[in-house]
């Protein structure tokens, strides 16, 4: 009988043993699955945090702009919140007697918006989808080559834009994206600039 209870007893140690293990290994993988970086992770109440920036160089005209958002999620994924657009592009020293001088053209834009951001998959590195409308406040002035006289004129006007993105989270509450603008509500004329500002790079902070 001794054999026998001591074969039932270092099968129930040796099952006792494995339990704990798996429970302890079961215990270490919600650990570390709590500690990736994924989109699970922006809830319901969460605020979010971004800034966009562009540039653009040609030979003759050069350019920025940049962008701060602050949002707060209205449901899991989904961020509604304003953001301000602040641009500039001014001309280059020109190579021929008809081209600008450096300084020549001169334009600025303001643009408070409102935005509503969609991410539309639960994983560290997601797409994204988001729309925005504001009023852009802005000016465009250009020197005659001959006298040297400005012209200007107002680009205010109302305008509303869509974009799609691409955003990667490299901690749990950091992630850097790409955004591709596409102007839906824009006057061809009056806001060129804020038109061609299309693709930007940002970094974003998430708080719970």
């Amino acid at each position: 009988m001794k054999p026998l209870r001591l074969l039932s007893l270092a099968s129930l140690l040796l099952l006792t043993h494995n339990l704990i293990a798996q429970d302890n290994e079961n215990t270490e993988r919600i650990e570390v699955s709590s500690d990736n970086p994924t989109y699970k992770n922006l809830k319901k109440g969460d605020l979010t945090f971004s800034l966009n920036v562009s540039a653009s160089n040609s030979r003759h005209i050069a350019g920025w702009s940049f962008t701060p958002q602050a949002g707060y999620l209205v449901a899991d994924r989904l961020a509604v919140g304003l953001q301000f657009s602040v641009a500039n592009r001014f001309s280059k020293i020109g190579s021929g007697w008809m081209n600008l001088k450096r300084g020549g053209l001169r334009e600025y834009a303001l643009t408070p918006e409102v935005y509503a951001r969609y991410y539309v998959l639960p994983f560290r590195f997601t797409p994204f989808v988001q729309l925005s409308s504001g009023y852009n406040i802005g000016k465009f002035s250009i020197a005659d080559t001959f006298s040297g006289n400005k012209v200007g004129f107002s680009t205010n006007n109302f305008v509303m834009f869509g974009a799609l993105g691409l955003s990667l989270k490299t901690g749990k509450n950091i992630g850097i994206q790409a955004q591709y603008n596409l102007p839906l509500s824009v006057d061809s004329q009056k806001n060129y600039m804020i038109r061609g500002n299309r693709f930007r790079l940002g970094l974003s902070i998430y708080i719970k």
